[in-house]
């Protein structure tokens, strides 16, 4: 059961990044890779013995655990994405590409984490 859990939180939030990537588009996903990436070390994956239990408790409780760090880690790459266009571009980003920051920078960094601690939990 531990394993099928695991497979269908990989499988919902895989998608979710999957269309988080899309929605971004060519322009940003060089944000949604980032954020993936650094969400790993942010908050390290580091798994239990995958015999043991599953617990939506646990689960809950890996996904708070590193909160604070996550925050400021989308926060962080929401103003790099803004900097980005705005050296690119020069001009501020208009409403649908802050749209577009906003679900990359959240999106990538949320899904991933959603993934891992399915694996920790």
């Amino acid at each position: 059961m531990v394993n099928v859990i695991r497979l269908l939180f990989t499988i919902v939030f895989g998608f979710l990044w999957w269309w988080t990537w899309n929605f971004a588009g060519p322009a940003l996903q060089y944000l949604v890779t980032l954020g993936s990436i650094l969400t790993l070390c942010v908050c390290c994956c580091t798994g239990h013995d995958p015999s043991s239990e599953w617990s939506f408790d646990r689960y809950m409780a890996c996904l708070r655990k590193c909160g604070p760090a996550l925050l400021v880690l989308m926060i962080g790459l929401i103003l790099l994405a803004i900097l980005v266009f705005w050296v690119s571009a020069g001009a501020f980003p208009v409403a649908a590409d802050l749209i577009r920051i906003l679900v990359a920078s959240i999106g990538s960094v949320i899904f991933i984490r959603a993934i891992c601690c399915a694996y920790q939990a």
